[in-house]
């Protein structure tokens, strides 16, 4: 049986999201992932909080150190990172995410109704092959900007290096473990993501999601639903 990883989702520190850090652990424990790994927007506020309740709890779920980083041509994460980067920058991102060991996946990147989108001719040929992974199952999305992500990595000869991963997106605790990185049981998924042995997995979320989502960015800026405490 292969070991399920969500690799892309969010909590309380991203701006659209209501999520406590504790919660999403507890459910993604309740599933039976191996790890998850936290990527909020633009910030690792939530890393310690993490850390701390996968410790308290004594939970065999990994924890990925991660950010969905916020550049200036589109959304960009990073895995196993150990710092936070300071730059919006997609190519000297990749380069300081490899610089600290850690993996670079490009999430959602057909998804038209996003303007957060970063398609692959953004970061021309030469940002595609620092890539590490591409996301071509995002529950967020539809089925066919899924379809044209998973097209581009088998069919476009720069993309053919590239792990396929799925994703949650979760912004809201209902959406957690909607779809997953799958990598062969008790295989490293660090090493699984570099030798190409992942697969993406699990099903679609209502496109519905979108206009809650949008409804607790506009709740937390006015300041009627919690923000992160640090």
């Amino acid at each position: 049986m292969a070991d399920r990883f969500e690799l892309h989702c969010h909590s309380i520190h991203s701006p659209d999201s209501a999520t406590p850090v504790e919660k999403l652990i507890d459910r993604y424990a309740a599933l039976g992932f191996a790890g998850f790994a936290l990527t909020d927007h633009h910030s690792i506020k939530g890393w310690n909080s993490a850390r701390e309740h996968i410790r308290r709890k004594r939970l065999s779920l990994e924890f990925i150190p991660a950010c969905e980083f916020v550049t200036n041509q589109g959304d960009l994460l990073g895995l196993y990172l150990g710092e936070m980067i300071d730059s919006h920058d997609p190519l000297e991102i990749l380069d300081q995410i490899h610089s600290q060991g850690g993996l670079a996946v490009l999430p959602h990147p057909f998804d038209s109704l996003r303007g957060s989108a970063c398609r692959p001719e953004r970061l021309g040929r030469e940002g595609v092959k620092k890539l590490d992974g591409l996301e071509v199952l995002n529950a967020r999305s539809t089925k066919k900007s899924n379809e044209a992500a998973l097209d581009y990595v088998l069919n476009t000869s720069s993309a053919r290096s590239l792990a396929l991963t799925g994703s949650s997106d979760a912004h809201f605790l209902f959406e957690a473990g909607k779809a997953w990185t799958e990598v062969p049981e008790g295989m490293d998924l660090a090493q699984a993501i570099r030798k190409r042995k992942t697969l993406a997995a699990g099903s679609l979320n209502p496109f519905f999601v979108h206009g809650p989502t949008t409804l607790v960015k506009l709740g937390k800026k006015l300041g009627l639903l919690p923000r992160a405490k640090n």
